[in-house]
């Protein structure tokens, strides 16, 4: 890892897999900015929570970012499908773009986010 890449502790995976999916804020160079998580088939995925079509905040209300079957990301703006594992737009606006994807760690039972 670089010597300038910081982790953001975020939450317990205990936690995450209660809930799902997990929206919160980091700073990055100097910028609060709004990510998110989403734990799925015993993976930890994490984006930053914004849609590529006009850059809104991608969760209905705090921390509901999948659709009804909890199989895809889902824009509450546009109703764009993304899938969990790669962010890539399959259906909406923005068909073919992807989500920005933040890199995670989990150690020792806690997720940090890395930036």
């Amino acid at each position: 890892m670089n010597s300038k890449n910081k982790k953001h502790l975020v939450c317990s995976l205990d936690d995450l897999k209660k809930a799902e999916a997990f929206g919160t804020e980091i700073v990055i160079d100097g910028t609060t900015t709004a990510c998110f998580l989403i734990y799925h088939e015993n993976l930890v995925y994490s984006y930053l929570n914004s849609c590529p079509h006009t850059g809104i905040n991608l969760d209905w209300t705090p921390n509901q970012f999948l659709n009804s079957d909890n199989e895809f990301i889902q824009c509450s703006t546009h109703g764009a499908l993304f899938n969990i594992k790669d962010g890539l737009c399959l259906r909406g606006p923005c068909v073919g773009d992807r989500l920005q994807l933040i890199e995670n760690e989990v150690f020792e039972n806690n997720i940090y986010l890395i930036s």
